[in-house]
């Protein structure tokens, strides 16, 4: 049984944001599934379908697909056909969180993601070549658990980069990264997964405590976005805390004419 209050309705976050590209770019963000626990099959199934009619051009993915592996009440590889279905015009991109890590699971976690399409950023980049200009998605490792590298950050692709996005699961750190990156995404908090009118969260977990929810600008022309998940654990609830899809719509730069 999962109790959502006031409801159980995944909410799309829209965000825009200005970039050097030439035109404008669309990039869906989930996080924090927690598959195979309080979530089901069929979660995924609804979760798929309300992302493809996104017709994102870049699908993000920041870690915790599973509670834990270990204990999922269905086979887990019966996600890679749901996941294959995502449709994205630039390809879909995946770095893992700590409960990836959960039963030392990991090896499993990173098999299915590679086997379902996603593009997986163990402290690397990945170079889009688009007629708008071309865009670097980097990716950390898990800080809790994995063997994160932020130095990996700093490593540019040969030729002009119009955008830079980096993915990592704990916002925590943010600064840790190339200051350069334009926009950084991340999970793990859940948004603290039951809030409090006038308070907030309760609780949010290590290296989620200043950066709980939300859109924050970090520095120059860099933001970073915490996404509140799509799934719970511990226990099945959320309270004032509704699951989310991120949206942003990357404006193309502006004329000077």
């Amino acid at each position: 049984m999962k109790f959502h209050f006031p409801n159980s309705k995944k909410k799309l976050v829209t965000h825009s944001l200005q970039s050097n590209l030439s035109t404008n770019l669309k990039i869906v963000h989930i996080s924090d599934l927690h598959l195979g626990y309080y979530s089901t099959l069929e979660d995924l199934h609804q979760l798929v379908l309300l992302i493809n009619k996104q017709e994102a051009d870049i699908v993000c993915f920041t870690g915790d697909c599973f509670d834990n592996i270990k204990y999922a009440s269905f086979d887990p590889y019966l996600v890679i056909p749901l996941f294959r279905t995502i449709q994205s015009k630039y390809g879909k991109f995946f770095v893992p969180g700590n409960h990836d890590y959960g039963s030392n699971g990991i090896q499993i976690v990173l098999n299915i993601i590679k086997k379902s399409g996603f593009q997986l950023l163990l402290n690397d980049y990945y170079k889009i070549v688009t007629p708008a200009g071309n865009i670097l998605i980097h990716g950390i490792d898990d800080i809790c658990f994995g063997q994160p590298n932020f130095n990996s950050s700093f490593q540019l692709a040969d030729g002009p980069i119009a955008y830079r996005i980096g993915l990592m699961h704990e916002p925590d750190k943010v600064k840790l990264l190339d200051p350069n990156i334009d926009l950084v995404l991340s999970g793990h908090t859940h948004g603290g997964q039951v809030r409090v009118p006038k308070i907030g969260a309760l609780y949010t977990p290590t290296f989620g405590k200043k950066y709980i929810q939300g859109l924050y600008h970090i520095r120059r022309q860099q933001h970073l976005f915490v996404n509140k998940g799509i799934g719970m654990t511990r226990l099945p609830i959320r309270i004032f805390c509704s699951p989310e899809i991120a949206i942003f719509n990357i404006k193309a730069k502006k004329s000077r004419t």
